[in-house]
């Protein structure tokens, strides 16, 4: 039995838009992606239902609509 953390969806969990997320693209977490450089505020990511926290990543658009930099 494996304990590995399964890639993120393509797809945005707030808009359903494609996340960009390189990691979900490559299927592999040593792939570098945007959000690393990115400041996502903790009450977007607490926004997200239990679900998805941890196992979707929010796209850039909604984080810049957010008002912080990506």
């Amino acid at each position: 039995m494996t304990n590995a953390i399964p890639i993120p969806a393509p797809e945005c969990p707030l808009c359903g838009r494609p996340n960009d997320c390189a990691p979900a693209r490559s299927g592999n977490f040593d792939t570098p992606c945007w959000c690393l450089q990115a400041r996502i505020p903790a009450e977007l990511v607490d926004s997200l239902p239990e679900a998805v926290r941890g196992r979707a990543c929010i796209c850039r658009d909604c984080v810049a609509s957010h008002g912080e930099g990506v």
